[in-house]
């Protein structure tokens, strides 16, 4: 029997997704039996000119590795480096990246339109002498908007008539053409995304484009969204927070990145699907803008809700 067939062997038991756990294999008992026991017949090899180099996956690639991001390795000396443990903000990213590979999608045709409906809430850039502080009152916002798939052209409400232009371009890119195009690897998105001119410093420029992708389009490819997960994965300083809650007040997980400093910028996921619901700005430390106006600590810069989003046959129509 050969390696390959021998982690197969060992993996079968396995559930790569237990019940009241997403990470993986390493959670259920089978898995951890699974990996000290391919990791024990590892050490007792000998050969002195040989390396093997193992990636343990549950079967059927689901919610990542059985130690997510970790390679079992042995060299001549027949020793080998301890499993490098995924950190959090890596394990809750991979998983939402392989549930967003498993959702069932078909890609619209040119000629159809892409809907999408989603609701802000926003404090607005306070003025001279103007305070933004928590419980300040948020102004709300619905926008409808349909993108045609070939990036053409783009519709809304404007004054209550439906109104169609061309899309003008912009970053980052919202019509399917465009969007179907970008990388798949997470290290071909985030040099895309950090390739883009942002107001920021390349981090956190990149882990907002990312979040701003995800939020504007309503019918970004799998490959794609999977990818833009594990992006924000790379980025140094983003952070995860499992107990969060939304702006309705419902469970969420927080994936997060301060921004200058000051504004904890966030995407928020689902607690058991880990599907894509939002984003929130909110205020960390104290800040005083250019032109004299205040945010205070835990006020509410902005957040968004994603209401629908699907494909239609015409402007107009919803889902």
């Amino acid at each position: 029997m050969n390696d390959l067939d021998e982690v197969r062997r060992i993996m079968a038991p396995a559930d790569p997704c237990p019940p009241g756990a997403f990470d993986g294999a390493a959670h259920d008992p089978a898995g951890r039996a699974a990996y000290e026991r391919i990791t024990a017949s590892e050490a007792r090899r000998s050969g002195p000119s040989r390396r093997t180099t193992f990636r343990l996956v549950a079967a059927g690639g689901v919610a990542g590795a059985l130690i997510a991001g970790a390679a079992v390795a042995t060299g001549g000396s027949g020793e080998q480096p301890a499993p490098v443990a995924a950190t959090e903000t890596q394990r809750v990213l991979n998983v939402a990246a392989t549930f967003a590979l498993k959702q069932p999608f078909t890609a619209p045709r040119p000629g159809q339109w892409v809907y999408t409906e989603t609701r802000y809430r926003r404090s607005g850039a306070p003025g001279r002498g103007q305070v933004v502080r928590p419980g300040s009152p948020l102004k709300t916002q619905v926008d409808r908007n349909w993108v045609r798939a070939d990036g053409r052209r783009m519709a809304l409400y404007d004054h209550g008539k439906l109104v169609t232009s061309a899309t003008g371009g912009g970053m980052p890119p919202i019509d399917y053409a465009t969007v179907a195009k970008l990388p798949i690897d997470p290290d071909g998105m985030l040099a895309w995304a950090r390739a883009q001119e942002t107001p920021n410093e390349p981090n956190g420029g990149a882990f907002q484009l990312l979040g701003s992708l995800l939020l504007n389009n309503g019918a970004l490819p799998p490959a794609q969204t999977a990818a833009a997960y594990r992006a924000m994965a790379k980025i140094p300083g983003v952070t995860v927070d499992r107990a969060a809650k939304d702006g309705a007040g419902h469970k969420a997980i927080s994936v997060s990145f301060l921004i200058e400093g000051w504004a904890k910028d966030e995407i928020l996921l689902h607690p058991s699907t880990y599907a894509y619901q939002g984003h929130r700005t909110t205020v960390a430390k104290d800040h005083t803008m250019p032109d004299g106006g205040r945010f205070l600590t835990g006020a509410v810069e902005s957040y968004s809700v994603r209401l629908a989003a699907g494909v239609v046959d015409r402007p107009g129509q919803r889902p």
